[in-house]
């Protein structure tokens, strides 16, 4: 008798969850600025360092539990990835309330490896049941809202809760929710994968191959190339906004602590909002997704240089959360991309290295826009973070005109 196959619904619900408690560490933890700033006396290059470090440690660390994805499964990186993450949180938050905040920051980047494992866990799953479904694009934007609404849920609460009592108790609240999540995956993810019976072709860009059954297909690099190279520096410019937002609302325009936290969890919400409306574009114009990739790079890089040049004036900050907003919006198209490309059976690889990418650009974005402020002021800061968005515009772009030309390519491979 087979076994009992994973009921596509649960996976959906459970994956949305466990990325919000995720993304709730991973990029709600910024909203913390001002807390880690007023108790624990960091500077504004120190705070960047500190959330970039997290970024690098998850850069590195994603790739390989890709490979660990493949060779295991979903449900294992998952479940382990969310269980260890929340041990490693409220090991940070004993060592907060010892006012050992090195000791913290060297946990919180510890965290940062273990985070990564269940982002590709959940990736996997969701591949195994919807790669072909006509709405693998809605699938993946309300997987991909799930990160910013996580990390406006943690915006909001995080802060207040640090206000109240502490660091250590805002810590100590995201590592239960890390472990209900944990249990979560373990019961959604319980039964083999499968792709969807009433699976359809909606990627012009998928590449069929011929493969012996026993062997795992190859992945098409050419044709993902440009979008692990543009995820780099979009994922910079939009991290190097958010993890620093509420720390600029709060030193360079004078909100209060409160306004900050709210500001920074309406830029979460709407984002999320924005992503799983540009999944269901990614459903209706297939072969558009990376035009609106480009589209989307371009709208925040014009916010960003208006920023700059505003910077003097309270407008510069609505202007800003307006291209926070716009810069997390290109994520549902990229993932949406990949899935529909890469064979499921290697989508672990190809989604580690993804995330490698644009960890690296999320880590090392808040070092060197921390720095830059540190020493020459906020405008030269978003002028960078600006730049980046274009470069990245620019290196997606060329895949534009690989889509054009894909699926001629993949008929004659096919007549071949």
């Amino acid at each position: 008798m087979a076994p009992p196959l994973r009921k596509t619904w649960l996976v959906l619900i459970s994956s949305v969850f466990a990325q919000a408690a995720i993304s709730g560490l991973q990029l709600g933890l910024p909203a913390l600025g001002p807390a880690i700033h007023i108790e624990a006396g960091f500077d504004t290059a120190t705070i960047g360092l500190l959330f970039g470090l997290v970024g690098i440690a998850s850069a590195f660390a994603v790739i390989a539990w890709g490979q660990i994805a493949d060779r295991t499964s979903d449900r294992f990186v998952s479940v382990f990835g969310l269980l260890v993450t929340a041990g490693a949180i409220v090991l940070a938050a004993v060592a907060a309330l010892e006012n050992q905040f090195i000791a913290m920051g060297a946990l919180l980047v510890i965290s940062g490896i273990s985070a990564a494992a269940p982002s590709i866990g959940i990736i996997k799953g969701m591949s195994g049941s919807f790669t072909g479904h006509p709405r693998l694009g809605l699938a993946f934007g309300t997987r991909q809202a799930a990160i910013p609404i996580g990390a406006g849920v943690a915006g909001l609460t995080l802060p207040i809760i640090a206000l109240q009592a502490q660091i250590a108790a805002a810590l100590l609240v995201l590592a239960v929710v890390l472990i209900v999540a944990g249990i979560a995956m373990a019961v959604a993810l319980r039964h083999p994968g499968h792709q969807s019976p009433s699976a359809q072709v909606t990627d012009l860009e998928t590449v069929p191959t011929d493969t012996a059954q026993n062997e795992l297909p190859p992945v098409p690099w050419r044709l993902l190339a440009p979008i692990l190279a543009a995820a780099i520096l979009l994922t910079a410019s939009q991290v190097g906004i958010t993890a620093l937002l509420s720390l600029y609302l709060f030193t360079a325009r004078g909100w209060s602590y409160g306004g900050a936290a709210a500001a920074f969890t309406f830029v979460m919400l709407t984002a999320g909002a924005a992503r799983v409306f540009m999944g269901m574009a990614a459903d209706r114009w297939p072969r558009a997704r990376v035009l609106l990739i480009c589209l989307v790079g371009l709208l925040t890089a014009g916010l960003l240089l208006i920023v700059a040049a505003t910077g003097d004036y309270q407008v510069s900050a609505v202007i800003l959360i307006i291209a926070a907003i716009s810069g997390m919006s290109w994520a549902s198209l990229t993932v949406t991309v990949i899935v529909a490309t890469v064979p499921t059976a290697r989508i672990g690889q190809v989604q580690g290295i993804y995330n490698g990418m644009c960890w690296f650009g999320a880590g090392f974005a808040p070092i060197i826009i921390g720095l830059a402020v540190q020493e020459y002021g906020w405008s030269l800061g978003w002028i960078l973070l600006a730049i980046s968005s274009i470069a990245g515009v620019i290196v997606a772009s060329t895949r534009v005109r690989t889509v054009l030309v894909a699926p001629a390519a993949a008929m004659e491979q096919t007549r071949g």
